[in-house]
């Protein structure tokens, strides 16, 4: 007498069909999943943008109350050391961000942070400087904080300056200005 031999584990067809059911899926996850870490890109640049424009709002109302009424002057060394870049950011949010200064073709002094993972994300504080700069009457009178990325290349998050204004200021990479 013959036993009947149950069958056990998955046919072929079967494995198959799993497999076309995973690749399917996979085509509308993946894309999914590149969009919402780009949106989280962005938005971490809109925080960044953020907490320096609070700094700035903040030092310009010290700097008022002793009498100059300035906006901060971005200084020093054009790299991660600078003291400018710690002066309104904490060192575990720009921890993803580097660091450089820029000035632009009107002659407005830039602080510019790039997302490390993806370039394309920049966070700018521009100021522009009124008069000799090495004089005692040089004023920072305008600024604006601006964030740019690849869909949408200025957007401000506070001051005066307008686009128009920062011609030539960094945009959302090397190759662009605004």
């Amino acid at each position: 007498m013959l036993k009947n031999k149950s069958s056990k584990g998955f046919t072929l067809i079967e494995l198959v069909i799993v497999i076309a059911i995973i690749g399917i899926l996979a085509t509308f996850a993946v894309p999914a999943f590149n969009n919402s870490v780009r949106t989280a890109r962005v938005a971490s640049a809109r925080a960044l943008a953020a907490t320096i424009n609070t700094g700035v709002i903040s030092s310009y109302i010290e700097s008022t109350m002793s009498g100059s009424g300035n906006y901060p002057d971005v200084t020093g060394e054009n790299n991660d050391a600078n003291l400018f870049k710690s002066k309104f950011t904490d060192a575990s949010v720009t921890a993803n961000w580097t660091f450089s200064t820029a000035e632009d073709v009107a002659g407005n002094k830039c602080a510019v942070w790039k997302l490390s993972n993806d370039a394309s994300i920049i966070v700018v504080y521009a100021v522009n400087i009124v008069g000799v700069p090495e004089a005692e009457s040089a004023a920072q009178t305008l600024y604006n904080v601006y964030f740019s990325h690849a869909d949408a290349v200025f957007t401000s998050l506070g001051g005066a300056l307008t686009q128009v204004n920062l011609v030539g200021a960094p945009a959302s990479d090397d190759d662009n200005v605004l």
